[in-house]
């Protein structure tokens, strides 16, 4: 029976995951802190295995005799993909340096020195230049607009050394993703839904992809089982246009009920953004960092990444539509 260690099993793209391999008959096993809520991953089954980025031993424990690693643990926050690199101080690029860049080195030394099969890292689109050809392929040029996403490119930089080194390894970079058990795009996204008016640059309308996070877990596992996704990088999108604008009218199908848009220009939203700060902030805590001058940039461009590799080489097509990943998610959230 395949082996799999999952670390970050308890955040959605874990849960999902670990779903996932269940499902495909994999023996799982968890690295977990103790701090952590387990409860999904104990009614699963699953083997878990307590330390943490700094405990060494705990790390060379956890991928002994394993098949497969997805390492998909992270720092991340709702406000992460606004925030722009020449705007941090040194303790939030620590932060991100240390459980984003650090953590993951040391599970590729574990890795290989165990001598797992495969090493699967999660990464994001936040590693594209903002000005990537749209659809997006992976070979587009790298930049990233915010340290979260300075931070997992410097992760794949070690991902691919240490494929060099003799570890078979596998990058997965998906956008914004939703599902049951997100702790911040959905909480942020129902917040803003439940406003009478919703002024978004364009109307909402530039692509912005979304994708349920199962099926990102499907993508994960089709590409960590596969000989061919041995060295190779995917995207994991939704493989169609979406947008702020389709989600609330995805939302509006579901529910019966939604914003009215207010449809801005980049110019004078750009204008007023210091004013709508100060009045999102005490309301909605999270939309603030989408109305710095970064999130606005993101905001006002088109993002929509290819899948065709991911098809071609894996036989991967995502499945859920917004209308189904959003329906899903709702009926686990308090809407």
């Amino acid at each position: 029976m395949t082996k799999a260690l999952v670390t970050g099993a308890t955040g959605l793209l874990g849960r999902h995951l670990v779903d996932v391999l269940v499902g495909a008959g994999v023996s799982v096993f968890a690295l977990v802190r103790s701090s952590s809520d387990t409860s999904h991953l104990e009614s699963k089954g699953i083997a878990l295995v307590q330390g943490d980025a700094a405990d060494g031993a705990a790390l060379r424990r956890a991928v002994e005799g394993m098949d497969l690693v997805f390492h998909l643990a992270g720092y991340l926050t709702a406000g992460s993909p606004f925030g722009a690199e020449n705007g941090a101080t040194d303790e939030e690029w620590s932060r991100y340096k240390t459980v984003n860049v650090d953590f993951t080195q040391a599970m590729l030394a574990a890795s290989l020195a165990a001598g797992a099969g495969r090493f699967v890292f999660v990464s994001s689109t936040a590693v594209y230049d903002l000005d990537a050809p749209v659809p997006t392929r992976e070979d587009a040029p790298l930049r990233p607009l915010s340290i979260y996403g300075r931070s997992k490119l410097l992760a794949e930089e070690k991902v691919r050394a240490y494929q060099e080194q003799g570890l078979a390894t596998t990058i997965v970079r998906p956008p914004i993703t939703y599902g049951p058990g997100d702790r911040y795009f959905t909480p942020l996204a129902l917040r803003l839904a439940r406003l009478p008016l919703l002024p978004l640059i364009n109307g909402g309308r530039n692509s912005l992809d979304l994708v349920f996070a199962g099926d990102v877990a499907e993508l994960m596992w089709r590409a960590g089982s596969s000989e061919a996704g041995s060295g190779r990088v995917y995207n994991a999108g939704p493989g169609k246009h979406t947008s702020i604008y389709d989600l609330v009218q995805s939302y509006r199908r579901i529910t019966g009920k939604g914003p009215i848009i207010l449809p801005v220009t980049a110019a004078a939203a750009h204008r007023t953004a210091w004013l709508s700060r100060r009045l999102v902030k005490p309301f909605i805590p999270e939309a603030e960092a989408a109305l710095t001058p970064a999130g606005l940039r993101l905001m006002e461009h088109n993002h929509q990444l290819d899948m065709s590799r991911a098809a071609e080489e894996l036989g991967f097509y995502p499945r859920f539509d917004l209308d189904q990943g959003l329906a899903r998610t709702l009926k686990t959230t308090n809407n």
